[in-house]
Parts: structure tokens; C-alpha cells; sequence
């Protein structure tokens, strides 16, 4: 990725949280979905255009360990193979500093789900020494297209992480993809809801060795 292909990649990062985050002012309320070993998993709608309403999930814990410990291992992409389901290569593709860095996420997905890839932006921000946001948002163009690899496009991640003192940091997840599912809800929601489960399930479990 060229540095003046970063740069336009990092404005479009500011545009679409303000964007995102216009569509989350008109969002339903959460609403508790699951909860398993101290992880519990929200969802609520959020309005996307008047034709197109999606799902965005959330997902709350709190885990033993720094909050230094926490931000290296979320900043780092190549540590996501550890604890997400089917990514099957991540790596760094460019770091402007250590708050604002690109990726590359390869997913080996299942049948009927075709293999994904995804190109992304992230920026990290610390509100106050106990507290840090990463937002996450994907670009579908910064990188060529891979023959029959479908690029994730419209994608944001939200990380809050907040240092509560004593050894113990709350992380929360949140998730939202602005396009319309390829499967019908009742088939795609109940899969991605348990594989968001389990990436949380495999996330606390680093911290617990």
C-alpha cells in the first residue's frame, strides 16, 4: 500500500465512523441474545438506508490482566489467527504509528459460505490512561482482489477497553457490516452469533493461562 493510498485509506476511516455513527443514533435498544462464562453477547437494528436494516452485535467481558497487555495483542493483526474462528492469514500490511496501522485478514470459510478476505484501517485512541477505543473499518480497494475471494466491504469494529483497577480490564466488542446478508436471517444470524460466542470464549481464554 502506496503512502498516499494510507493516507486516503485513513481519511475514509474518519468518515465513516461519523458516518456509522450517525446510523447508530437511530438504532434499536440492545438487547441480550446469550451469555456464556462471563462473556455476555448483545445485538440490536440499526437503519441503514430505508431499504436496508442490519444487525449489529456486541459482545461484553472482563478479564485478569493489564491493559497494556490487552492493546498490544488487539493492535497486532497477525495474533487475530489465535482467537478468530476460520482467519486463516492476517498480517500488518502498513503501520503509519503505533495508533494507526492497515491490515489484511484472509477468512477459509465453510460451505455454503464462500472465502472472504478483508482490508482494513484501524486507529487507536486513549480517552485517559485507563481507557482506549479501537475503531476498526474495512476498504474494500486498498488492496488487489483475490480470484473467487469475496472482499468484506461496509465493515466496522468498535474495541473499548477500560482498566477497572486490581488486575481486571472490561472489554467490549462491537460489530456491524452495512450490507445486506447473502442468506436468509433465520439461517445466517443463529451461525454468526455462536462463532462471535466463541471468538470472545478463545479471546478470555489468553488471558486466563
Amino acid at each position: 500500500m502506496k503512502a498516499s493510498d494510507f493516507k486516503k485509506v485513513r481519511n475514509s476511516l474518519l468518515f465513516l465512523v461519523l458516518l456509522t455513527g450517525s446510523h447508530l443514533m437511530a438504532a434499536g435498544s440492545w438487547k441480550e441474545v446469550r451469555s456464556e462464562s462471563g462473556i455476555t453477547i448483545y445485538e440490536r437494528w440499526v437503519k441503514v438506508t430505508s431499504d436496508l436494516t442490519v444487525k449489529e452485535r456486541k459482545g461484553e467481558m472482563t478479564i485478569q490482566g493489564s491493559m497494556s497487555s490487552v492493546v498490544n495483542l488487539l493492535s497486532d493483526p497477525s495474533k487475530s489467527k489465535i482467537w478468530m474462528e476460520n482467519v486463516s492469514d492476517a498480517y500488518l500490511v502498513k503501520k503509519e504509528s503505533d495508533k494507526v496501522w492497515a491490515s489484511y485478514t484472509y477468512f477459509s470459510l465453510p460451505w455454503p459460505f464462500e472465502n472472504r478476505d478483508m482490508v482494513s484501517v484501524s486507529h487507536l485512541n486513549y480517552e485517559d490512561p485507563s481507557s482506549a477505543t479501537i475503531e476498526m473499518i474495512s476498504n474494500e480497494n486498498a488492496l488487489p482482489l483475490k480470484k473467487n475471494v469475496k472482499r468484506l466491504i461496509n465493515y466496522k469494529a468498535t474495541w473499548k477497553i477500560t482498566d477497572l483497577g486490581n488486575g481486571r480490564v472490561f472489554i467490549s466488542l462491537s460489530t456491524i457490516s452495512r450490507t445486506s446478508p447473502e442468506f436468509p436471517r433465520f439461517i445466517q444470524d443463529p451461525a454468526v452469533r455462536k462463532i462471535f460466542m466463541r471468538n470472545m470464549l478463545k479471546l478470555k481464554e489468553i488471558f486466563c493461562v
